[in-house]
């Protein structure tokens, strides 16, 4: 893990209620080729608008990729 990842988790734990870090990270993920980041952006998103089509993305990437969605968590 980079300083720069430590430091977005950091500000993610600090503000447990605050999506804005979490979407950063997200941009962060995403411009490494990391498929957490649109993960993290999806969930958001259907939690803020939720659609039978979200939640759907949001299973198939879980079932076809839980290892690296979860990292050191699997």
């Amino acid at each position: 893990m980079t300083t720069e990842e430590s430091e977005l988790l950091a500000r993610i734990w600090s503000r447990p209620d605050d999506d804005a870090p979490r979407l950063v990270y997200a941009d962060w993920l995403l411009e490494r080729g990391d498929s957490r980041g649109e993960f993290i952006r999806l969930q958001i998103d259907h939690f803020r608008t939720p659609s039978d089509a979200k939640w759907a993305r949001i299973n198939r990437m879980l079932k076809a990729s839980f290892s690296e969605l979860a990292g050191e968590l699997a």
